[in-house]
């Protein structure tokens, strides 16, 4: 049995930051963490995930999964149908379930992909074990679309929450994921997620919910709350996502600028989906606005906003159309923890240290002005 023991009930799950920057495997502590949990489980197991690849980290998890189902333990896995898309344009093109595509999606698959970076890699793994799992009497799938949602909880005591799908790429990204280790805050999420009582702003920790309910109207909240914060903020704003884009956070970001509030964004020199319509997005904002921009050479994964190095807003939404109007998200909004914004400060200070700076718009004038617009569409319309 592997050894990951958390030290705190709140921690974040990240490689230390006294060794070299950035770190390799990133995603370690968090795969550590989830195969501890998932070998020590008695009862339950809940995985809500977005893209599950057939690769070493996604078999890792679905060897750990199975044993635990082997054991006993009941297994539910809340899997998106849309990120399938991901999983068979990128990297080795093998979901880790098995699952028939239809003959028009695999078409707007092979039209989309041609949009994509070529990141393709050769591997041995394949979908047996996704196959054995979901013919398991223990595990349960469920294939919902139109989310974003990344989350574990075992034994409705363990929450882990956070922006790393289930796939090696994580490990080379500015990434992590936070383990909430408190059956109370698990019963709210529950209830938070089930629309049963509304988001408590007083509370040190609590959850931001986009749902989509059969039979019902959505609920988006991420995007009111994220308003409501920068419109709040005194001093500072933070900005740490994969993709922007949503025109009225842009606003909203541009009029704290004017005002006076220092707004920073750490940006991916190279995104891995989306690359021009985040940098139409990025070099709007820096042409409207006296923001404060840093390019990175790591691929940013990671979601997180800091208003006034005290209010911490992080998860699984970014801060575009798709996770802001169209998709299921979780997200935490942090405050009063301490130890956690203390670890998260830290962390932002690493990555703006090793990152550059951006002195001209010239920098990040480098989109494509049709596909731009285009990959804009794509969210709005979110065909998947």
């Amino acid at each position: 049995m592997i050894t990951c023991i958390m030290k705190t009930r709140y921690q974040l799950l990240h490689p230390p930051l006294n060794g070299p920057f950035p770190p390799e495997r990133v995603a370690d502590p968090t795969f550590d963490l989830v195969v501890a949990e998932l070998q020590k489980a008695r009862e339950s197991v809940e995985i809500f995930m977005y893209v599950w690849r057939a690769d070493e980290a996604g078999t890792r998890i679905g060897e750990a999964v199975l044993a635990a189902a082997e054991r006993g333990v009941k297994v539910r896995i809340i899997k998106d149908i849309g990120a399938i898309m991901c999983e068979v344009i990128e990297m080795n093109r093998k979901p880790f379930f098995p699952r028939r595509i239809p003959l028009l999606k695999r078409i707007i698959y092979k039209v989309i992909g041609r949009t994509f970076p070529d990141t393709f890699v050769e591997d041995e793994y394949n979908q047996e074990l996704g196959a054995l799992l979901l013919s398991h009497p223990n595990v349960t799938v469920e294939w919902i679309n139109k989310t974003h949602t990344k989350y574990y909880v075992f034994d409705e005591r363990l929450l882990v929450t956070g922006s790393i799908n289930i796939e090696d790429r994580h490990q080379n990204y500015f990434d992590y994921m936070v383990a909430l280790d408190d059956p109370e805050l698990i019963q709210r999420l529950r209830m938070r997620m089930a629309g049963k009582t509304p988001f408590d702003p007083e509370r040190n920790i609590d959850f931001l919910c986009n749902i989509h309910r059969e039979g019902e109207e959505s609920i988006f909240e991420i995007k009111p709350e994220v308003l409501r914060c920068i419109e709040a903020a005194r001093e500072s704003i933070y900005v740490e996502v994969a993709y922007i884009g949503d025109p009225e956070f842009a606003d909203a970001l541009v009029a704290a600028a004017r005002r006076g509030i220092r707004v920073t964004i750490l940006f991916s020199r190279e995104a891995n989906i989306g690359n021009d319509v985040n940098y139409w997005a990025i070099h709007d904002l820096y042409t409207r606005a006296p923001v404060e921009v840093y390019l990175t050479d790591t691929m940013i994964h990671a979601k997180l906003l800091l208003f006034d190095d005290e209010v911490i807003l992080t998860g699984s939404c970014n801060m575009n159309i798709f996770s802001l109007q169209k998709a299921a998200e979780l997200n935490l909004i942090i405050r009063r923890e301490p130890g956690l914004t203390g670890a998260i400060r830290s962390l932002i200070a690493k990555r703006i240290e090793s990152s550059k700076r951006v002195t001209s718009a010239e920098e990040l004038a480098g989109f494509n002005p049709i596909l731009a617009p285009l990959q804009q569409l794509h969210q709005k319309l979110n065909p998947n």
